[in-house]
């Protein structure tokens, strides 16, 4: 009886561990939100002198601000996906401590951006991506699917901004304060980690490129290169629970009762 039972036992959590493998197939719609840390690079602010290493000298946890992201992502196939989301956050730096700590200009953006991308898996989420295994039951219930993905990402969007002067930008005629939009290119990188067959957990790094020298409101003849910002983004993701109906379609006149 005892042997019959465990075997009963193991056939219905197979069968629901089955049903929620299915999940993943039957949810190619996930949204997302979360918080992010926003990082200025740009003309005002910077190291003390000329080599930066590349910028990673430039980044200050001090100088990071805060925002907000929502959006949601269409799955298109198992290595490719598409989003969309909108994105507000602020930015802001200062000349203290930089090379032109003597000029003393400092300012504040605040940010709107909405934009889309195309991600793309190379560590592919998996269709059975949060699973437990029966037989696995003196070491406790555990993973026996993969958890992880990863992903780079590519897009082009929209960016709306006001800035405000502070310190000796402060009625300077060096300042620019009527510039308002400006076209962005965001790249990224990120992990997702399965908590559940519908809910997940990330990090994503991203690079904001626009196609303005006036994010902060200021720019100079020794200016080389447009704005730029940093984010960092922890996220929830939640799969909502769609799928396509058939088609069942008019039912056909039958020629003969048997028909």
């Amino acid at each position: 009886m005892l042997k019959w039972l465990s075997l009963l036992i193991i056939l219905t959590v197979s069968s629901v561990n089955y049903a929620w493998s299915q999940v993943w197939r039957k949810t190619p719609i996930e949204v997302f939100g979360g918080l992010s840390g926003l990082h200025y690079f740009g003309d005002i602010g910077g190291t003390a002198d000329a080599s930066n290493l590349m910028g990673l000298k430039d980044i200050k946890i001090s100088s990071m601000r805060p925002g907000i992201i929502v959006g949601a992502r269409y799955r298109i196939s198992k290595p490719f996906q598409v989003k969309a989301y909108y994105s507000t956050g602020f930015l802001a730096q200062t000349d203290k401590g930089s090379r032109n700590e003597r000029r003393n200009f400092a300012f504040f953006t605040y940010t709107n951006e909405v934009s889309v991308l195309a991600e793309y898996y190379f560590l592919p989420e998996s269709d059975e991506n949060y699973f437990y295994s029966i037989m696995q039951v003196r070491g406790g219930l555990r993973h026996f699917k993969r958890p992880w993905s990863a992903y780079v990402s590519l897009g082009a969007g929209a960016l709306n901004y006001y800035v405000s002067a502070m310190e000796n930008l402060i009625g300077s005629n060096r300042f620019i304060g009527n510039k308002h939009f400006t076209m962005v290119i965001p790249v990224g990188i990120g992990v997702k980690y399965a908590i559940y067959p519908r809910i997940s957990v990330g990090a994503e790094l991203g690079a904001k490129y626009t196609l303005s020298d006036y994010i902060d409101g200021y720019t100079s003849i020794y200016s080389q290169h447009n704005d730029l910002f940093y984010t960092f983004v922890i996220k929830a993701n939640f799969k909502l629970n769609y799928q396509v109906k058939r088609n069942i379609g008019v039912p056909r006149k039958k020629k003969f009762f048997f028909f």
